[in-house]
């Protein structure tokens, strides 16, 4: 058999794509067949034929996550996988949001269950709905910040309901299968990774450099002691002051202070700072190290790995540190017995992940929105007096150090910090034993459990009231796995089938704390240090989930495929069991056509119908507790009522896929097209509020989701020493509410600062920005009221959240011992709405407000009057940046379209000659991430930095930092 050594193999196969070293003889087709429909994981970590499968799939490498430098390893799906779309922002630990084929929930959960070694992994996002809403707070991420970039070894996508129906509804919207690396039998395997990376910002609003903080375009005078000199207005946190002039002089806000002698009273000129806001970020860095050791025994597989990760961010004083140690261990007991464990511990510890959005402590409302730009950043860095006080340069008046609106942004960072820690262990036992050579056993413990403690102060001193905030929450969920398979052929026909419970039990606790009026002695952090008594509140959750399952495949002759899964669930917080059928078929057509030219072809097609899952007490009316009065204890009902007979939402799911590959797989393509219908939507229905209530649950409404999903791949050289490949996926859906309920046509998700809202309405995709737009002639012309400002139409939908299309092209190249790949990430269409465009315009800050250096020149808006001549009413420079509020919100809401340059990575194995019989090899490589961003709406605003969450709202930018592009280097070691 020829060994063609550097030669890759391009393996297309259910939307997969696995790249291997070919052993094979070009004659030899059964072989090559083989090779070409490979196995993969699938739902229950059972392992499957590709040719065998009914439904779409999508199967990528851990090398493609691990080589890229990647921390998050869902964040690391994004252009990878056609039928997803991935939103990660480049905050610190932040929050990734991912979904596929769209979105069938108004309220629900619309985000793909992440399965990893067959351990359902809760992924819960703890951010606050102010902090979602982009109305300020500290983006904590999701619980899938714990997996193990390092430890993948592959991760299979199952996209739709047929694939993933077997676990039942909290896999309506999909899963994503991480399945780690273990030890190969007959091998022993030392491995050290070593890497860094740095980060910088990169996408940030670009601001004004000619005009200095105040409402005046001459600066106040004050005097002091019998003396008159020019200051600044302080208390303004606002940039349409005078123009920077070498020769004016004023006080500054750091001038009044007697303990800094260099400062105090002494002039300085009107210029702009030598340090700005840029010079504020430091370069971020990222340490990991990985080591792993992989033994094989006569009878046993045992693979031992621990990451260390430290992430210091572009903020000053913020890191994260993560310590991940794993366990993978199989052994044959027996001829007829085994058994395999995987223990994962998890110890996250993140501090003073800064905040974001229309926040107190929003550094990114400080920079962009609100402030005075002839601030220089050096002298900001003596924020604090011997006393202990703060320096504000936002001060109430030149005599009152008081901060007035804004703290100084090293306060913010040094003295109003955040903690949060995270314990976990997650991982499975289980023994599998052989009846016979067609039947055997399979019994199995899955385990998930963590306790995660946040807590955040704000400190004495500060503009916002003194407060300390302390959560505790404690998760747990646990899943008993019973299985009996059943293999046999007869004849041209195969048989495999299995049959199995499961019981699943999962409790979840929180207990929190907060001051009241504000703290009493400075720098005591403890809730017994509140002004008043201390709130505390606490909430527990216990539901469980008993199922039964099964599954049927029938194959003939192997190339024709059927098979029916079905699984019934009894939930412990509904009164009724629910049924999710799913019916699957596939048709191998290149096994009956047999031709050269055709590698392999495959036709499937899938039905499935899963039931949405729901809160464990949805179905109940609860009181609340309030905080108490004169110290009495205050109840009251929930603004929403419970229904008794709520129902689950209902996914019916259709599908029909065709792939293929071509010239002995040099070409390769795989297309799905589908249609997702949900209905008995549960929505919060407004009611009379005679009732007591202003909601009330209940199920009613319908949604489609209906698109494409295709995934190329070409081969154009490949050849001894040298190969190229090219992978292209594409991602159209088309989302459509077709109705609430009777006349209802809107359901508001929340309200963004200040402005505009994000809604579900009647016969527009999920997701609509609804707020006041331009009102236009016949003639297409922007029409202007009396005084000269642009008139707003009434509220309507501005556009959608959710993009047209995501697409992803990869390229891949080796020669010898160097390899090349790039991803370019692509995204058209949908909108956001922007809070840091909409103020910085109104208060002077960004680079469009000062108007290329002639704000006395004032605005004429283009358009037209009423009457319809061209409008010629001159607007001052700060009434004009004021119209950017409260008059039409279009002018602030943006295209997210984006081309990335995702990731790239080069890497380069050092010849054996070079590190002799020690290693066994050295592989050493440099990678970038986010490198370059193009076709922007909005220069200052990544779109994917709009989200600071993973739930439902999105598109709601209310302060971000700046996005970063990242760079590294990383070295492995084989011994």
């Amino acid at each position: 058999m020829k060994k063609l050594t550097a030669s890759l193999l391009v393996l297309v196969l259910s939307s997969s794509v696995a790249v291997a070293n070919a052993q094979q003889k070009k004659s030899d087709s059964a072989t090559q067949t083989k090779e070409i429909e490979g196995v993969v994981v699938t739902a229950l970590g059972i392992k499957r034929e590709k040719k065998a499968l009914g439904y779409a799939s999508q199967e990528i490498k851990g090398d493609i996550i691990s080589d890229a430098g990647q921390t998050n390893a869902v964040s690391a799906l994004s252009g990878n996988v056609a039928g997803v779309q991935v939103t990660a922002p480049s905050s610190m630990g932040g929050s990734t949001r991912i979904t596929m084929r769209g979105i069938s929930s108004v309220t629900g959960e619309n985000r793909p269950l992440i399965v990893v070694d067959g351990v359902p992994l809760d992924n819960s996002n703890v951010n606050s709905d102010d902090t979602q809403r982009g109305a300020g707070g500290r983006d904590y991420g999701d619980a899938s910040f714990d997996i193990n970039p390092d430890d993948i070894e592959s991760v299979t996508v199952l996209k739709g309901g047929p694939a993933a129906a077997l676990y039942g509804s909290r896999a309506g919207n999909g899963a994503i299968i991480y399945t780690t690396k273990s030890a190969k039998k007959g091998k022993t395997e030392v491995q050290f990774n070593t890497g860094v990376s740095f980060e910088s910002i990169y996408i940030r609003p670009k601001l004004q450099n000619q005009y200095g903080g105040g409402l005046e375009s001459a600066l106040p005078t004050a005097t002091i002691n019998g003396q008159t000199y020019n200051i600044t207005d302080f208390g303004t946190d606002e940039s349409w002051g005078p123009k920077y002039n070498p020769n004016l002089y004023y006080l500054g806000w750091n001038s009044f202070d007697p303990e800094f002698p260099n400062e105090y009273m002494k002039l300085k000129q009107w210029v702009a700072p030598k340090k700005d806001v840029d010079d504020f970020f430091r370069v971020g860095t990222t340490f990991t190290n990985n080591f792993s050791v992989s033994k094989s025994f006569e009878n046993t597989n045992v693979r031992l790995s621990y990451t260390n990760t430290k992430i210091n961010g572009i903020v000053p004083n913020s890191e994260i540190k993560k310590d991940n140690f794993s366990m993978n261990v199989s052994s044959k007991l027996s001829d007829r017995l085994k058994a395999d464990a995987v223990f994962n511990y998890v110890h996250t510890a993140g501090f003073n992940r800064p905040e974001q959005g229309y926040g107190d402590n929003s550094l990114a409302q400080k920079f962009y929105q609100w402030g005075q730009r002839q601030l220089d950043f050096t002298e900001l860095k003596d924020y604090k007096l011997p006393n202990g006080m703060q320096r504000s340069w936002n001060r109430t008046s030149w005599s009152d150090g008081t901060p007035n609106f804004s703290d100084n942004p090293y306060w913010t960072i040094y003295e109003n910090t955040s903690e949060d820690t995270r314990d976990r262990f997650f991982g499975n036992a289980g023994l599998t034993y052989n009846l016979s050579k067609k039947v055997y056993l399979a019994g199995k413990v899955y385990g998930d459990t963590y306790s995660q403690t946040i807590s955040s102060r704000v400190a004495i001193g500060s503009a916002a009231l003194p407060e300390f905030n302390l959560q505790k929450r404690n998760n747990s969920e646990f899943n008993y796995e019973g299985r009996i398979h059943y293999n046999d052929n007869f004849g041209d026909f195969s048989l495999n089938t299995f049959a199995g419970f499961n019981i699943m039990d999962r409790k979840l606790s929180v207990l929190e704390g907060n001051s009241v009026g504000g703290l009493i002695i400075p720098g005591l952090y403890n809730l017994s240090n509140s002004v008043e008594q201390a709130k505390a509140t606490n909430l527990s959750r216990h539901s469980s989930v008993r199922s039964l399952f099964g599954s049927v495949s029938l194959g003939y002759k192997d190339y024709l495929f059927l098979e029916a899964t079905g699984r019934n669930d009894w939930f412990s917080m509904l009164n009724d069991d629910q049924f999710y059928p799913s019916v699957t078929g596939s048709f191998v057509f290149s096994k009956v056509l047999k031709t050269d030219w055709l590698s392999f072809g495959k036709i499937r097609a899938g039905w499935s119908r899963i039931a949405g899952g729901s809160d464990p007490y949805i179905r109940g009316t609860y009181a609340t507790i309030g905080t108490p009065f004169g110290g009495d204890p205050i109840y009251s009902m929930p603004t929403t009522k419970g229904e008794p007979m709520i129902k689950p939402e209902i996914k019916t799911t259709k599908e029909i896929g065709l792939e293929a590959s071509f010239f002995k797989n040099r070409l390769g393509f795989d297309v799905t097209y589908y249609d997702v219908k949900t209905t008995d939507l549960i929505i919060p229905l407004p009611v009379d509020p005679s009732t007591g209530y202003g909601f009330q649950r209940i199920n009613a409404g319908e949604m489609t989701n209906k698109g494409i999903e295709a995934m190329v791949n070409v081969t154009p050289i490949k050849s001894s020493d040298f190969s190229w490949d090219i992978t292209w996926n594409f991602t159209k859906n088309k989302n459509k509410l077709v109705e609430l309920q009777g006349n209802l046509q809107n359901y508001i998700l929340t309200n963004a600062p200040f402005r505009v809202q994000l809604a579900a309405q009647v016969g527009y995709s999920y997701g609509v920005i609804l707020g006041t737009d331009f009102v236009y002639d016949t003639n297409g012309n922007k029409v202007v009221d009396a005084n000269g400002f642009y008139k707003a139409s009434e509220i309507k939908p501005l556009g959608s959240v959710l993009p047209d299309y995501n697409m992803g092209f990869r390229n891949s190249f080796k020669y010898k011992n160097f390899a090349l790949s790039f991803l370019i990430d692509i995204q058209k269409g949908g909108k956001y709405f922007s809070t840091t465009h909409m103020w910085g315009m109104y208060s002077g800050m960004l680079e469009e407000t000062a108007l290329g250096g002639n704000r006395e020149a004032g605005v004429i808006l283009p358009g037209v009057k009423e009457d319809g001549t061209a409008n010629d009413i001159k607007l001052d420079a700060p009434t004009w940046g004021g119209t950017y509020y409260n008059t039409v919100d279009a002018q602030n809401v943006f295209d997210a379209s984006y081309i990335k340059l995702r990731d790239l990575t080069i890497s380069y194995d050092l010849p054996k000659s070079l590190i002799g019989n020690t290693l066994q090899g050295v592989r050493i490589s440099a990678f970038g991430r986010n490198l370059f961003a193009w076709n922007l709406a909005f220069k200052g605003i990544d779109p994917e930095n709009t989200s600071y969450g993973s739930g439902n709202v999105q598109g709601l930018e209310g302060g971000s930092l700046p996005s970063t592009r990242m760079y590294g280097i990383n070295v492995n070691f084989k011994f």
